[in-house]
């Protein structure tokens, strides 16, 4: 089956038809093949295309390769559970969020297929917004947000889990990373569902706020 190309207005995305190929392909290996339809006429563009990023992915119904300038995605799949999510404000920087299936639900973003980010700027910012009420960290570059996710001493460093449950207000349990590790605080990251999410926060030792704004530094 030929990949296809997702037809999605993105900021800075360049896509190639390819030829058929398998779901295991590495896209880190040649150019040749990566099996991009082009020409020697078209070496240039190739070699430059080459040398972005790029994001391949498996449809319901089809597959589709992405090539991209700089990282602009929403969702990033890696080797755990759930899915690195990120948020470009207007004011700048990124916010990124760790979410779990529930996080991911709550914030309307598929669980198993990339989304980009929007060339709407009110609505990425609204899409910033939900990801604060879930805790998100603001960082002032990918780099910035890079060194801290690397430091070797994470012990100390802050965690903060939040549940919004059906009937309003706002469940939200704040503590280290130490803390959550030695009281196997994670397993809130094993819900099915939201309510379930509250539900462990309470038992673990959350607070409850009836007026979400009045949680610590959760901004709508």
């Amino acid at each position: 089956m030929s990949p296809t190309v997702r037809t999605q207005p993105t900021p800075g995305i360049i896509a190639r038809r390819s030829r058929p190929h398998g779901l295991t392909r590495d896209l880190m290996s040649s150019s040749r093949s990566r099996g991009f339809d082009y020409d020697s006429a078209d070496e240039d563009a190739a070699a430059d295309a080459l040398s972005r990023h790029l994001i391949y992915d498996s449809a319901e119904e089809d597959d589709y390769l992405m090539v991209f300038d700089k990282p602009q995605f929403r969702t990033q799949f890696g080797v755990g559970p759930g899915a690195a999510v990120r948020g470009y404000p207007s004011y700048g920087g990124v916010y990124v969020l760790h979410c779990t299936a529930v996080e991911l639900d709550f914030l309307n973003l598929d669980r198993f297929h990339i989304a980009m980010r929007s060339l709407d700027q009110a609505e990425e910012d609204r899409h910033c917004g939900n990801m604060r009420k879930l805790g998100a960290t603001w960082w002032e570059s990918e780099d910035a947000y890079r060194r801290n996710f690397m430091s070797p001493d994470r012990y100390n460093q802050p965690v903060v889990y939040v549940g919004w449950p059906a009937g309003g207000g706002v469940w939200v349990l704040r503590t280290t990373h130490g803390d959550a590790s030695s009281r196997g605080i994670g397993r809130i990251n094993n819900t099915y569902n939201m309510e379930e999410r509250c539900r462990l926060i309470r038992q673990l030792g959350g607070s409850y706020y009836e007026n979400p704004e009045d949680g610590v530094n959760l901004v709508f």
